[in-house]
């Protein structure tokens, strides 16, 4: 049986951000809605489709009964995130429909406060055309479809940053990664991590200066440059509510400060490609 491989070369550096943000765990209830502190692979994949324009009901029966969407053509698309905000969340009450509740109720929900991305995206290959209509598109803040933080209430902004052709790749593994980053010149890692390939990161911050301002008793504040993991990270979706799940590290930062991985011990047989964005620079992409 022939093995599916992809290449991917160019890198797109997009910021996205809103006034209020949410992206809902599903495993949590009306009681109380819980909020990713970064959006899911699936939300990003999402923000791309509704770029380009994909129907949210375009798919085919299989003969299994299931159904394969339009959209899932995009899943080898692989991200990576940065939250760029000092992370933030209000618990707040909607009055709406729930699930299959015929009349509106009272709704809990974590929100985030201002939230900010930096995006990267890689397309493989098979998707050029879409990378360009994409590339196409950022360039003047065109989308066929509105975009949202999580929610249709929250209106999300969007920005092209940068575009990377074929930037230089590096494998990392056990035999080579203290090699790397033991040289001269400190090596930095943006971005989210694959937590099945680390077994421990070290994360560096460069900070110009820090005010503390008074903060609504009403929000939960959660401090920036710590590693923050989430077990659960929606990374695929088939058949609409099959949700495939992977083990994330990720970090926030103001956006005048300066704060990555400095350090990554990998995993027995694993090994980490990581995408050169700069001097020193390297994205991790999932």
């Amino acid at each position: 049986m022939a093995i599916k491989m992809n290449n991917y070369g160019d890198i797109i550096e997009m910021d996205i951000w809103s006034s209020f943000g949410c992206f809902t765990k599903p495993f949590s209830n009306a009681g109380g809605l819980l909020s990713y502190l970064i959006p899911p692979k699936t939300s990003i994949i999402g923000m791309v489709a509704a770029i380009l324009g994909y129907e949210f009901d375009d798919y085919v029966e299989l003969d299994d009964g299931s159904r394969k969407y339009k959209i899932e053509e995009l899943y080898d698309i692989k991200i990576s995130t940065q939250a760029l905000f000092d992370l933030r969340v209000k618990r707040v009450t909607f009055n709406s429909h729930y699930g299959n509740e015929p009349h509106l109720m009272n709704i809990h929900q974590d929100v985030l406060i201002e939230p900010y991305y930096k995006i990267y995206l890689s397309f493989p290959n098979n998707l050029k055309s879409e990378k360009k209509e994409l590339l196409e598109k950022l360039k003047v803040n065109e989308t066929v479809y509105n975009l949202y933080m999580g929610r249709n209430e929250f209106f999300m902004n969007y920005e092209l940053i940068n575009h990377f052709n074929n930037p230089e790749t590096k494998i990392l593994t056990q035999e080579n990664d203290n090699n790397f980053f033991k040289s001269s010149d400190e090596q930095k890692i943006y971005g989210t991590i694959d937590k099945r390939i680390i077994e421990n990161a070290t994360l560096s911050e460069i900070t110009e200066g820090v005010i503390f301002g008074r903060i609504d008793n009403s929000l939960k504040k959660l401090r920036s440059f710590y590693e923050y993991v989430i077990r659960d990270y929606p990374v695929e979706r088939h058949n609409f509510t099959d949700f495939k799940y992977a083990p994330v590290s990720f970090y926030s930062m103001n956006k005048n400060d300066d704060c990555f991985f400095s350090n990554l011990n990998l995993n027995d047989n694993k090994e980490l490609k990581l995408h050169k964005i700069g001097e020193n620079k390297w994205v991790s992409l999932i």
